[in-house]
């Protein structure tokens, strides 16, 4: 009985229709090409998430000078919230002025203070005064080092130990330095003991290791009591990546260099813009003598010792055989955090500095800056191309500075291509200009055709992509990211006539302090391990092809419908507001975002002199319409009128937009730091003390917006398609790369078309797939990798294949 009840199971599965081919992808082996971009694919380095301090940065000692605390000039500290307040009123946390971050007493009897008074330069504004009273009954007393929460050594390995060291007494005290566990107690090395003279000296020494641990530290004790000051205490193992002196953790830059970059934008970023004066990196201050480089509370919060400095960039992208691209101070700092605007009269010293920059990347070793470069061991130029004036920089008073750059930069060095940061008025078809793309999955996936012609005409300049990376939410760093990411990858490949460079960022992280984006590369002291996007990035990197081929994708297209509340963002009380309705009903509460604002049966009053954001309605609402009366009632300042407003902060926002007031009606969608125009602005001439009705209306993926009951502005948002495709021919192997991405959560059934061409019958898969949440760990940091197989097709009927859910797939296709 069992026997024929297997045999009618087997009868009925085969029966079973055999599911229906559901996309297909047309690859035309005979049409017209393009050529790779082989510079298409670099990185941004920045110091964020202790990306350079504490991660690629070789050196040991966390807090070497004892900067840390030093606040900027004019940003007073509050003690109470512990943030700095910057002369134009924004706040970044801080520490406490005798806060001495990875130091501690080694003992009870032991004290430590930042001193402000006996320096070794002009450069350095503390020094640490350590403080000892040891007794038979007490013991030794001192100071531990604990670097970036432990210092990690390896048994036989040797580590460069240099500080500068000044004792109070004439007559000198013996003070013992050795590697030695968390307590300090078991040593780990050998011990160096000094006798610190009655002046500032600087002493070396090497340790070799006697064991394995990552959790060393840095003893600095005495048996008698004494006085002694301390400065520039630096820990580095001679083996960096290279042998570079003042090198870089080679683990981590061989997983860099694995990604093969061709170029490597830096330093920054945020970095590069700071937050008010002396808070952004001037090339001179980061180069020679780490014991004279400028330490500065940088705009994430943290301080860097610009140990990793002009110098060591050069020679990185030297190493990884990739194009330095050089990111100066434009003269403008953030403007996401009330900027300062350098004075237009004072821009002669950050051009003249940005001059000088180039000169010491490319003047020869018999030049004032090319010798300067070979003393510091370099004596052949670096061959510098590439500079961008800012990061994230825009507007009329950006512009302003821009210019004075570019023209400066342009007449002493003809060669060099001068990048901005935004779109500026009057540049010509072929300059650069900078776009960053930190944005949700939604938004990255249907706009993967965003370089394609009918989306981005071929008259529009060269599109520099200096930062990319989904963010916001919780898909960063998950498999999920991975997907949203390729389909942009592939739109970007295929619109490589546009697209000319694409910089992936944050690159690194390190997991034992806060993170303000996914990296691709996260790490401890202690542990590595790879998120799928760096999986992703070496996919893409190592299969290019040398022509791109013409691919069209037939699959199904998702609607895209975004969801949230309605809400109101503008400056000031500049507008009167009346009749605000959602679906015909007034509005009777809302959500103060930012600013206030007083909210009755219909009507909204926001205070004066704030930005003020407010949320109404539904948070989980799609279909609805929002409309209200308004009127300016002085100043020429905007509106923004929001539907489907997720309220979420920064680069996890995501909403529609019309914008109203300035001459012109706006529509478009911001998505993370992404504004991406639904439709050309409508010249809209807007009369202040006349009442306005401004109306809304979402009706799934479709938008329309209205004035005075005229429709505007109408979109339909962009479908979610299930596939994504890009192909590229190797000459050289003969081989037709078919880049495959499936977004969907379900098996994929294609059929594969090569036209004008004969391939093999075989293939070569290289796969990433899985859940879509997942994300590799450090215990388990092989979750999502990819994998490699091989493939045969039917003999018979069409070449297909099934690409699996929530996966990204390179094909590779041997032609016959």
């Amino acid at each position: 009985m069992k026997v024929n009840l297997v045999l009618l199971a087997l009868i009925l599965a085969g029966c079973q229709p055999e599911m229906p081919v559901t996309s297909s992808i047309l690859v035309e082996g005979d049409g017209l090409t393009i050529p790779v971009n082989k510079e298409l694919y670099g990185l941004t380095i920045e110091e964020i998430n202790h990306a350079v301090d504490g991660g690629i940065y070789a050196e040991l000692i966390q807090n070497r000078s004892f900067e840390d605390g030093v606040p900027p000039l004019n940003c007073p500290y509050d003690p109470v919230r512990r943030v700095l307040t910057t002369p134009n009123g924004w706040v970044i946390p801080f520490l406490r002025s005798d806060s001495v971050p990875g130091w501690r007493r080694f003992s009870a009897t032991s004290y430590m203070y930042p001193d402000t008074k006996e320096l070794i330069n002009d450069k350095n504004r503390r020094s640490l005064l350590v403080s000892v009273s040891a007794s038979a009954e007490s013991g030794k007393g001192g100071v531990i080092a604990e670097g970036y929460g432990g210092i990690p050594l390896r048994k036989g390995e040797k580590y460069d130990l240099s500080f500068y060291m000044k004792g109070a007494s004439m007559v000198p005290k013996t003070v013992s330095l050795t590697l030695a566990d968390s307590t300090g107690e078991t040593t780990f090395s050998e011990v160096f003991r000094v006798a610190p003279a009655y002046e500032w000296r600087k002493y070396r020494h090497t340790f070799t290791a006697t064991s394995n641990t990552n959790k060393a530290v840095l003893a600095i004790t005495t048996d008698s009591s004494a006085v002694f000051w301390l400065d520039v205490v630096s820990l580095l193992p001679q083996k960096t990546w290279k042998g570079r002196p003042n090198g870089l953790r080679p683990e981590l830059m061989e997983l860099i260099a694995a990604l093969k970059p061709a170029f490597i934008r830096f330093p920054g970023g945020s970095f590069v813009e700071g937050y008010t004066a002396g808070t952004y990196p001037v090339w001179r201050e980061t180069v020679g003598d780490i014991a004279e480089r400028k330490h500065f509370w940088n705009v994430w919060a943290y301080g860097t010792t610009n140990g990793v400095g002009y110098h060591e960039y050069l020679q990185m992208c030297e190493d990884l055989d990739a194009e330095p691209v050089y990111v100066v101070n434009s003269g403008v700092t953030n403007q996401s955090r009330r900027p300062r605007y350098e004075d237009i009269t004072a821009m002669g010293k950050l051009v003249q500095d940005a001059l000088d920059a180039i000169a010491y990347a490319n003047e020869p070793a018999d030049s004032i800056m090319g010798a300067l470069r070979a003393a510091h061991g370099h004596p052949e130029p670096f061959g510098l191309k590439y500079v961008e004036i800012g990061s994230e920089n825009y507007g009329l008073e950006y512009t302003k500075r821009f210019e004075l750059f570019k023209k400066a930069i342009q007449e002493a060095y003809p060669d060099i291509t001068v990048i901005s940061s935004s779109d500026v008025r009057g540049k010509s078809r072929n300059e650069w200009s900078d776009t960053h793309f930190y944005s949700s999955e939604s938004f990255l996936i249907s706009n993967h055709n965003r370089f394609v012609a009918g989306r981005y005409t071929r008259r529009m300049p060269p599109a520099f992509i200096g930062e990319f990376s989904l963010s916001g939410g919780a898909a960063p760093g998950s498999l999920r990211a991975a997907i949203g990411e390729a389909c942009f990858f592939a739109g970007a490949e295929n619109g490589q006539e546009i697209v000319k460079r694409l910089a992936y960022a944050p690159v690194l992280g390190n997991t034992k302090y806060k993170m303000d984006r996914y990296p691709a590369i996260f790490f401890d002291g202690e542990q590595i391990a790879l998120s799928p996007s760096y999986h992703l990035l070496q996919m893409f990197g190592s299969n290019r092809g040398d022509e791109v081929l013409k691919t069209e994708v037939r699959t199904y297209q998702k609607p895209q419908v975004t969801f949230g509340r309605a809400g109101i963002e503008m400056f000031d009380n500049s507008y009167e507001f009346k009749e605000v309705k959602i679906d015909n009903l007034p509005v009777k509460e809302g959500t103060v975002m930012t600013g206030g604002w007083t909210v009755g049966q219909g009507t909204l009053i926001p205070v004066a002199n704030r930005w003020n954001y407010i949320l109404l309605g539904d948070p989980s609402a799609y279909d609805y319409t929002f409309s209200a009366d308004i009127r300016r009632t002085k100043g020429s300042g905007q509106i923004q009128f929001r539907v489907r407003d997720n309220g979420l902060p920064g680069e996890q926002n995501d909403y529609i937009g019309l914008t109203i007031g300035s001459g012109a009606v706006e529509f478009y969608r911001q998505a993370g730091g992404v504004r991406d125009t639904l439709r050309t602005p409508v010249l809209y001439p807007f009369q202040s003390n006349r009442w306005y009705n401004v109306k809304i209306a979402c009706k799934g993926e479709q938008i329309g917006c209205f004035v005075n009951d005229t429709l505007v502005h109408e979109t339909i948002l962009p479908g979610i398609p299930s596939l994504v495709s890009t192909a590229a021919l190797d000459k050289e192997t003969h081989t037709i790369i078919l880049k495959v991405i499936n977004t969907t959560q379900h098996e994929e059934k294609t059929e594969l078309n090569l036209q004008g061409v004969s391939v093999k019958n075989t293939a070569e898969i290289i796969q990433l797939t899985g859940d879509p949440e997942a994300r590799n760990t450090y215990d388990k940091p092989d979750v999502v990798v990819p994998k490699t197989k091989e493939i045969s097709f039917s003999l018979s009927g069409p070449r297909v294949y099934n690409f699996p859910p929530n996966s990204i797939t390179i094909m590779k296709l041997k032609i016959d």
